[in-house]
């Protein structure tokens, strides 16, 4: 029985929500257990209050190999090293699968270091800082599920997703003031960024959708954003100048105070989308150079737009070549019809 274990995953938003379903299965196996979670310091806040950890520690691996010639941020990493030592931890688990965390697992002194078999790897070469690889069922596809194997060797499967995102009560508050400034009662919620240039679909295609389904079901639209992505707000909002969705800023704990309380969500994959999800919230993804298979919202009633071309899905960040063409192959009226047969299944499940 292992008395302390640590979790190494450092990702997106999107990576550790999808990460939370594996780490509840693992306590409820091992309910004396210390966890502990490795994370990057942005991706932090997620797990905040979270009831099932001991403690979060947060490291910013950007910013040391931008400045790793630096004394401090060598003093920095050194002292990340030893508070891990100190911690003597019995297992550690590698969902992120590269080179920095396996590394991280390594250097924890863990007695054992788990990750996945190497083609389950981003950086295959990384599984020789493991003492134990873990091979995925064929079956598994969603990314969910691959995580999941990481804890089923251990007596942990996976049953019901399980996520324990908890909001401050200020957050549900500054959310509750701003619905009812803006008179917002019924609403949905249009996402136009995606992390990644090669997942955002056309603002001016979310600004067309939101007149639409205006007129189609009385629904506003609140349009949210992540950094950087502003441009995109404003260029949905130039597209429906007629009567533009209404914007105002969150942050991640209120947004999801927001899509909590959302009738539906629309976006590309990123992590709002996947707090969506874990928020039981209905959603219309659109996907383009990732795997909706994989990446995409796991309740089987979620509707996906997507468009499978001869180069991908392709995970790659930059598309000069094809030019985003899984993206503009996905058109307003594909997404249009999407959300109204989602919202008209989401009231059929409310009446069943």
């Amino acid at each position: 029985m292992p008395a302390r274990i640590l979790i190494i995953k450092l990702g997106s938003i999107g990576d550790v929500v999808h990460t939370l379903p594996a780490v509840a299965s693992l306590k409820k196996a091992f309910p004396l257990a210390e966890i502990d979670w490795l994370v990057e310091r942005k991706s932090s806040i997620i797990l905040k209050n979270n009831p099932l950890l001991h403690q979060v520690i947060e490291v910013d691996t950007q910013r040391w190999r931008r400045s790793w010639i630096q004394p401090r941020v060598v003093r920095e990493v050194l002292n990340q090293f030893w508070r891990l030592r100190e911690r003597r931890y019995d297992l550690a688990l590698d969902f992120q699968g590269l080179w920095k965390s396996a590394a991280l697992g390594y250097f924890s002194g863990a007695r054992q270091r788990i990750g996945l078999g190497k083609s389950w790897l981003r950086e295959p070469g990384c599984r020789v800082l493991y003492s134990q690889t873990v091979a995925v069922p064929a079956e598994s596809q969603h990314i969910i599920d691959i995580n999941g194997a990481l804890v089923r060797g251990l007596g942990a499967p996976i049953g019901e997703y399980r996520f324990d995102l908890r909001v401050p009560e200020t957050d549900e508050c500054y959310i509750s003031s701003q619905l009812s400034a803006h008179q917002i009662k019924d609403f949905l919620i249009l996402n136009p960024g995606g992390g990644w240039e090669t997942k955002n679909w056309e603002p001016e295609n979310f600004g067309q959708l939101h007149l639409r389904l205006r007129k189609a079901t009385r629904l506003q639209s609140v349009l949210t954003w992540g950094p950087g992505e502003e441009p995109l707000v404003e260029r949905v909002c130039q597209a429906s100048q007629e009567d533009p969705p209404v914007v105002f800023s969150t942050n991640i704990p209120q947004f999801i105070a927001l899509v909590r309380r959302a009738r539906l969500f629309v976006g590309g994959d990123t992590g709002p989308l996947h707090l969506a999800a874990a928020c039981q919230t209905p959603i219309v993804g659109i996907y383009g150079p990732t795997n909706p298979a994989r990446n995409g919202p796991f309740d089987r009633a979620d509707r996906v737009v997507f468009h499978s071309v001869p180069c991908g899905p392709c995970y790659k960040r930059t598309c000069r070549k094809y030019k985003k063409e899984c993206l503009r192959l996905v058109t307003v009226d594909e997404v249009y019809e999407a959300v109204l047969q989602r919202l008209r299944d989401a009231n059929k499940g409310a009446f069943s």
